[in-house]
């Protein structure tokens, strides 16, 4: 004879919602099966109590709901995915300003260095530094307001002499009139050229060899065009 005492233990003690077995954890299906042959094999002479039975019913109709809300969740992730990628993929061409620290000189004219202040400072100290993190050029601005900043590159180191080609990184030391340094955050400018999906659902947007994190990404714009020389 079935063990009735050994079955309605472990029909009680189910908490998973699973749709397998795996791991020792029953899905529905397990748990109907199981509750059926509870029934099957109950000793006539000590019948399950109705309450009891009530109570396994409940949590089979919970389980199918959990079950349900589950597969409805995961369904929303992936409508969430999709049109992520496909509002990435729009920003192609566009101008963005993302969080980093990066210029590009691009035959002999450098990208503007953008940053935001805490507060006013009287003077901010700007150091860029090659690719291989060596000290390419160090200057100082004038006074510059609280929030964001754009300060114009020359593009020449401190001999004068013009830099070559390529990306660079920068820092801003700002001081303000008690000589205390002022709280910056910089930021990182250019027009998408590419939008790379990851294995794990991240999605980078691309400014030529520089991948910026979407969330990292504070304003999107139409890029600026040339003026006319006319």
């Amino acid at each position: 004879m079935v063990d009735t005492a050994a079955v309605t233990s472990n029909t009680t003690s189910l908490t998973g919602v699973a749709g397998s077995n795996s791991g020792g954890v029953l899905g529905k299906a397990e748990f109907l099966k199981l509750l059926v042959a509870q029934l099957t094999h109950q000793d006539p002479l000590n019948p399950m109590e109705g309450t009891e039975f009530t109570a396994q019913l409940a949590q089979f109709s919970s389980l199918e709901q959990l079950i349900r809300i589950n597969d409805s969740l995961s369904s929303l992730s992936n409508l969430k995915d999709a049109l992520t990628q496909s509002q990435s993929v729009d920003m192609i061409g566009k101008q963005i300003l993302a969080e980093g620290n990066t210029i590009s000189m691009t035959n002999g004219v450098s990208s503007n260095i953008i940053f935001s202040l805490d507060k006013s400072a009287d003077s901010a100290e700007i150091s860029v530094f090659d690719d291989a993190g060596q000290l390419a050029s160090v200057f100082t601005s004038g006074e510059l307001s609280a929030g964001q900043n754009t300060v114009a590159f020359a593009g020449f180191d401190a001999n004068n002499n013009p830099l070559a080609d390529g990306l660079y990184t920068f820092k801003v030391t700002a001081l303000d009139p008690n000589g205390k340094e002022v709280i910056t955050k910089t930021f990182s400018s250019g027009i998408v050229t590419g939008v790379n999906f990851g294995a794990g659902g991240g999605t980078e947007l691309q400014i030529g060899p520089t991948k910026f994190p979407l969330a990292s990404v504070v304003q999107v714009s139409e890029p600026k065009l040339p003026e006319s020389t006319e």
